[in-house]
């Protein structure tokens, strides 16, 4: 297997670089050649954000722009700290909690000042909003009393620990909310950016400077590299193989960073498939990926292996063993439970290149073991759909901004089987559910972490390391943990 992994990278590579190369003289022979000259900065993306609306936001491109639109009750530091631009938190018990506007609290787009007022119908609109990710979180909120034009306070019906960390979503002008205002198509919020236009592509402006930032959906990895090179956008960040980072990399006009990231990618099972219910053929699954190998061979040096959802930096991740690969006892599980049988799986994925990739190789790994992988591309929307409504048996996606333990009560509570929840596989366990319960209780997540391990709740893969690259003449764009787009605040553009 080895040697396979050593010869695709090989095969990708010279590949690579002769497609590159006809593409590139393609783009210039039919004159191609759309260099944008204006002080536009255009950020060129893998796919385009699902919704405007932060109420609905479920897709990773949607949370990342909204985020610069909107301004957050609180925000976490790379730490997993939180924190607030806009109020002062004073916890008064574990059931009650004092907010303080701050001097100078934003403006929204339309002017008005963001006040006591806003918060409060924000939150009151979200509980009442069971559509919306945030309503549960918020369910345990009893009252919000108004002390002063200033100051406010919340009352909890029960103890919860990580209360504050559920106050992540965005302020909204109660003024637009009574109105029933449409966030989708013309939002509008507070953050370091007010939204322009949705066509032809998304287009944001800079409330600090008027910088305007274009969001240009270029889905193929290799075009969206080649107009970075030929100049029609000026970043682009993540969503690559490593042939093309390292082909950016060696570029002269072109400036590249790498750092660690957050974010889990991991392999979802549907447990109430009459094979994946069974713990050993989902641990013989497990045992049959050589996560090391396509690490090494496929990402950047900075993606580390992932033993569960939390990166090692949260406060409550826990020391786990790194998941064995062993074939042979893969092989051997699986011959015991299916004699003399071949176990046929299907696999579902997006039609991205890349995780197409990714997704090959891990057919060729099972295949070595007696498994029969059958892959199913999906564009973004149906994919996504699928998984939402538990229309599968084995998928690959990425958890992004996970910064909450909760978020293994969402996905392994038999509570949260869809469609009231997350628990989008089905997984039904009464020790865990007495371990969620316990741990809600004491913030103690251990049992919880371990028993999702040993139970192959999921397959963990990777943090998978965040790249940018950018034309010369961009400068002070910053790369961030979780991937998220906030470098735009701050970046550059000089002719």
């Amino acid at each position: 297997m080895l040697n396979r992994l050593r010869f695709l990278r090989l095969m990708n590579r010279t590949t690579l670089q002769s497609l590159l190369i006809i593409i590139f003289s393609c783009f210039l022979m039919l004159g191609c050649n759309n260099k944008h000259h204006s002080q536009t900065v255009y950020f060129g993306i893998a796919q385009k954000p699902q919704t405007l609306d932060p109420r609905f936001s479920s897709d990773a491109a949607s949370e990342r722009l909204n985020n610069l639109i909107y301004t957050p009750l609180i925000f976490f530091n790379d730490d997993f700290s939180i924190s607030s631009n806009i109020l002062e938190i004073n916890k008064i018990s574990s059931k009650i909690f004092s907010f303080t506007l701050k001097k100078n609290p934003p403006k929204f787009h339309d002017g008005e000042v963001m006040g006591v007022d806003d918060i409060i119908a924000t939150i009151n609109h979200l509980i009442g909003l069971k559509t919306s990710p945030f309503s549960y979180d918020l369910r345990e909120i009893k009252q919000i009393k108004k002390i002063s034009n200033i100051k406010f306070e919340v009352y909890l019906s029960a103890s919860d620990h990580n209360f504050l960390t559920k106050l992540s979503f965005s302020i909204l002008p109660k003024s637009l909310i009574e109105k029933d205002h449409n966030f989708a198509s013309n939002p509008i919020g507070s953050g370091p950016f007010e939204f322009l236009s949705a066509k032809p592509n998304i287009s944001v402006r800079r409330v600090l400077d008027g910088q305007v930032i274009e969001f240009v959906e270029i889905k193929d990895p290799t075009v969206r590299v080649l107009k970075l090179v030929n100049g029609e956008i000026d970043i682009l960040q993540n969503d690559l193989p490593l042939e093309l980072m390292n082909y950016l990399m060696e570029h002269d006009t072109i400036n590249c960073k790498l750092t660690e990231g957050v974010n889990v990618s991991y392999i979802g099972f549907n447990f109430k498939d009459p094979l994946l219910k069974n713990v050993k053929v989902r641990q013989a699954l497990s045992l049959a990926i050589d996560r090391t190998s396509i690490v090494n061979y496929f990402f950047n040096t900075k993606t580390r292996l992932a033993t569960q959802i939390l990166p090692p930096e949260h406060w409550a991740s826990q020391d786990l063993k790194m998941n064995e690969y062993n074939p042979s006892k893969a092989r051997e599980i699986l011959s015991e439970i299916y004699p003399n049988k071949l176990i046929h799986l299907t696999y579902k994925t997006s039609t991205d290149p890349f995780r197409l990739k990714i997704a090959t190789i891990i057919q060729a790994q099972l295949a070595d073991v007696g498994i029969n992988l059958i892959i199913k591309t999906l564009d973004w929307g149906t994919y996504f759909s699928d998984i939402q409504s538990g229309n599968f048996q084995l998928y690959g996606l990425t958890w992004v901004g996970i910064r909450n333990p909760e978020i293994y009560e969402k996905i392994f509570s038999s509570k949260f089987i869809p469609p009231l929840g997350l628990n989008r596989g089905g997984y039904s366990d009464p020790s865990m559910d007495l371990y969620l319960n316990e741990a809600k209780m004491s913030n103690d997540w251990s049992d919880v972490i371990h028993t999702a391990y040993k139970k192959i709740g999921y397959i963990p893969l990777w943090y998978e390391g965040n790249f940018v690259a950018h034309k010369n003449y961009i400068s002070n764009f910053e790369i961030y943990p979780n991937g998220n787009w906030d470098g735009l605040t701050s970046v550059r553009k000089v002719l």
